[in-house]
């Protein structure tokens, strides 16, 4: 019987779709896709990501790299731009709230301590999570969703965990927990069995 959600944040509760930046930045979608990459990829936003680097130490890593897009790089990474960048997915929180009667709802997520940041009010009305800028570790590696059953003793048995990456949802089933590749909020309801 499962008692435990688990859920991604990128993807899920936060639309972290290359459109949003698109537009946020006015850009062409191919200078959408090499601002993300040079951004997104970089070896300075994984140390950002995992905690180990603050957002200036990220950001001047990045822009030493790529000067001539220092305003694209600053607009992407500024966290009182977060809002517009990855917007919070109103309906998948509603139906995560509803959720929340009926089962506990945890997050293990990629996520900057900005982004945290941005809604850590959301997090904090459910029953936790692992956050790869807080234990320096970021999925796809195993010890962070291992990490997640031993802090909050969970079973795998009685969880389900729901990301939009697959490689992610690939280890999940490989540590024998049950994963399911989120597209959108229904698919959720439906694994749950819930219309």
């Amino acid at each position: 019987m499962i008692k435990n959600i688990i859920l991604d944040i990128g993807g899920i509760i936060l639309d972290d779709g290359k459109e949003n930046l698109r537009k946020y930045l006015q850009v062409s979608e191919e200078e959408t896709k090499k601002l993300y990459k040079i951004v997104y990829g970089s070896k300075g936003f994984r140390q950002y990501l995992l905690g180990y680097i603050n957002l200036e130490k990220c950001m001047n890593s990045i822009i030493s790299e790529n000067p001539t897009y220092r305003a694209y790089i600053e607009k992407m990474l500024l966290k009182s731009n977060l809002k517009d960048i990855v917007p919070i997915k109103a309906n998948v929180l509603q139906v995560i709230r509803e959720l929340k009667e009926k089962y506990n709802i945890y997050f293990l997520s990629n996520i900057t301590k900005e982004t945290y940041e941005y809604i850590e009010d959301i997090l904090n009305e459910f029953d936790g999570g692992i956050y790869s800028f807080k234990v320096h570790l970021c999925k796809p590696n195993p010890e962070i969703y291992k990490k997640l059953l031993y802090t909050y003793n969970l079973k795998k048995e009685e969880s389900i965990f729901f990301d939009d990456r697959q490689r992610n949802v690939d280890i999940g089933n490989e540590l024998g927990i049950k994963s399911i590749k989120f597209n959108t909020e229904q698919d959720i309801l439906d694994v749950l069995q819930i219309s």
